[in-house]
């Protein structure tokens, strides 16, 4: 059989468009519309440089209004409109791949499908990871600094695990009500396989089909629910591992995209394999996912925040009101 070399099929307008359809398509966060594209952070991701600030206006208040009379010398009172800015980070990730064993499975399949979607499935990863890794530091910031009011913890670390410190119906009520009358907004929920096996366990997990009947997901309470590993629970305490399920409404992160230089490139190397020569495949994205609600804080040792920095209290500052803020937190033993 023949082997299809990279050179052979490598178009980078192809490959580029290819690959981010793949991982568009192949990102759960995205599919299920808990990140959504902006062109405000498109721009940013465009713009060079590594920090930009997106501008909003906080909410007007609930408190008492004036009421009319028919006084000319009493003049109402007013209230201010405060504006305030919401910082945000890009990341400049780049990936590049050794052709030799990427050309071998390539010659099993269509060989520019095979690339694209792979290199495509890389990313929706890669970038879930980030999504993730974000949200566990906005907990961790909301648990140092907001009095943990977006997280329900019916966790323990000594004693006897109960069912009332694992995952079940009431303990997501409970999470859901963090964000009170807002907690119809909550949409999506996202946890470890483990928990998702133990409310199928429970009979509580449905399943329907998108709009146009082609994929089926797993729904609970009509919530969409999202399985991803990248959820490791806790084992500080090996006896009493903790495991953290979070619900989203849709648009709880923005998203954007840059366009690096080279996006992507072929390299060939004909001095390795002792003058045999190999191809490597390079990727490079310039990528924003923006929890809205929160500003980006910490400094990056690099460029740009790692999973590690991402998922620190000190990287993240929230700027708005809890229920405006679209996502709830619940932590469990299972």
């Amino acid at each position: 059989m023949a082997t299809v070399q990279l050179a052979d099929i490598y178009n980078p307008v192809a490959y580029a468009t290819g690959a981010q359809e793949a991982q568009v398509e192949l990102n759960a966060f995205i599919q299920s519309g808990i990140v959504t594209a902006d062109p405000r952070v498109s721009t940013f991701a465009s713009s060079g440089g590594s920090l930009n600030e997106i501008a909003f206006i906080k909410p007007l208040g609930t408190d008492e209004p004036n009421y009319s009379n028919d006084d000319p010398t009493d003049d109402s009172a007013t209230s201010k409109i405060v504006g305030a800015k919401m910082s945000v980070r890009s990341a400049f990730q780049n990936k590049s791949w050794s052709v030799m064993d990427l050309a071998q499975q390539l010659a099993l399949a269509k060989p520019t499908e095979g690339i694209t979607s792979r290199v495509g499935q890389y990313w929706a990863t890669a970038n879930e990871k980030r999504v993730i890794a974000t949200t566990l530091g906005l907990m961790a910031d909301n648990e140092a600094n907001d009095s943990g009011d977006m997280v329900h913890d019916v966790s323990i670390t000594s004693g006897t695990i109960e069912d009332d410190n694992r995952i079940g119906s009431d303990a997501i009520i409970d999470a859901v009500q963090t964000m009170g009358d807002h907690g119809e907004n909550l949409k999506v929920i996202a946890m470890h396989s483990l928990q998702y096996s133990k409310l199928q366990k429970l009979n509580v997990i449905d399943f329907t089909t998108d709009s146009n009947g082609d994929v089926m997901f797993a729904i609970y309470q009509g919530k969409r629910v999202i399985v991803d590993d990248a959820l490791v629970p806790d084992t500080s305490t090996p006896s009493f591992p903790v495991y953290t399920t979070i619900l989203f409404s849709e648009g709880a992160f923005v998203a954007g995209e840059g366009m690096p230089l080279n996006a992507s490139e072929l390299f060939r190397n004909p001095d390795a394999g002792n003058g045999g020569g190999e191809q490597k495949l390079y990727s490079r994205r310039t990528d924003i996912q923006h929890p809205l609600g929160f500003s980006c804080v910490g400094t990056p040792a690099g460029e740009t925040l790692t999973l590690a920095e991402l998922s620190l209290a000190t990287t993240w500052d929230r700027v708005w009101e809890r229920k405006n803020v679209g996502m709830a937190f619940l932590k469990t033993n299972a």
